[in-house]
């Protein structure tokens, strides 16, 4: 773990891996932390000086109303999509439960993305921590002009 100055770490919300940001969990991390609780270090994705959080934004927030000058991450190599990558599937095994929103939101975001759409849907799924069913039914289908483009051109 490497302890990285606050200001550094960048909360870009394309990474954000959840629908909404809560503001009580982050008044329970401040508390809870205030009072001596421990928690993981953020994940954070490192681009020159700059840290992309690709895990952790309620424990930044907290971090940042305490006032800290420097939090322990878990740094790694990268830049924000690496960050965004990875926060698709954040949360799937701790911190507040992910809802349903939350996974529709992490589908989404690859789902609109150049290169991550031509994934295929299994291939989302894992990466989001999702079934691969949900994946296809949130999977833009294609328009009837752009079906018979297609078969014209077999």
């Amino acid at each position: 773990m490497t302890l990285v100055p606050i200001d550094r770490i960048v909360a870009d919300h394309r990474a954000q891996p959840r629908v909404i940001t809560n503001a009580d969990t982050i008044a329970e991390y401040v508390e809870a932390m205030a009072n001596g609780a421990v928690f993981p270090p953020i994940v954070v994705f490192q681009d020159g000086d700059q840290f992309f959080i690709g895990d952790g934004f309620h424990r930044y927030h907290a971090f940042v109303g305490l006032g800290l000058a420097e939090v322990e991450c878990d740094v790694r190599s990268g830049g924000i999509r690496d960050a965004i990558l990875f926060s698709c599937s954040a949360n799937a095994a701790h911190g507040v439960r992910r809802t349903n929103e939350d996974k529709r939101h992490a589908v989404l975001r690859l789902l609109g993305d150049a290169e991550w759409s031509g994934w295929s849907d299994r291939e989302i799924a894992r990466r989001c921590l999702v079934h691969h069913e949900m994946v296809a039914k949130l999977r833009p289908k294609p328009s009837l002009a752009e079906t018979a483009s297609d078969n014209v051109h077999r």
